[in-house]
């Protein structure tokens, strides 16, 4: 099933956890919105796809893997995505750039630390805050282009 033009549903749900991974219609939705209002914007700006290496996580798979409590995952909310466009760095620099109104945080993450970017949305009916961190060695901190 396409959640947008070049996510698929099987890749948002995908888990090397050994655990059944399922989303609800809610969680289903809320991945549509990432795909159509980050992801894509995302990967046309870089002109290059973008790899999902986690999106939606059960609540079992979240546990399974360390995933924070609150993670957004669990709500369909976020992603940690790769790009053969750039380094995480790169991409958090377009995804500044681009000023897209609905993003709510964007963490890169050192090389050390996987190298990935977290993308995320806010619940419906929650202000964005719009925020960019950079995850290293001294932890997260503020991220500035």
């Amino acid at each position: 099933m396409n959640l947008s033009p070049h996510f698929t549903l099987a890749e948002l749900t995908r888990t090397g956890s050994g655990l059944p991974n399922e989303p609800g219609p809610t969680h289903t939705e809320n991945l549509r919105a990432l795909c159509e209002e980050l992801l894509e914007p995302l990967r046309a700006a870089l002109g290059a796809p973008v790899r999902v290496t986690s999106g939606f996580r059960d609540a079992r798979v979240n546990a399974r893997i360390g995933g924070s409590k609150t993670s957004r995952h669990m709500l369909g909310l976020a992603a940690d995505i790769k790009s053969g466009a750039g380094d995480a760095k790169h991409i958090l620099r377009v995804l500044h750039q681009l000023d897209l109104l609905e993003l709510d945080q964007a963490i890169g993450y050192d090389p050390a630390y996987g190298g990935h970017v977290h993308i995320g949305l806010a619940p419906q009916g929650v202000t964005p805050r719009r925020q960019y961190l950079w995850r290293d060695s001294d932890g997260y901190r503020a991220w500035r282009p």
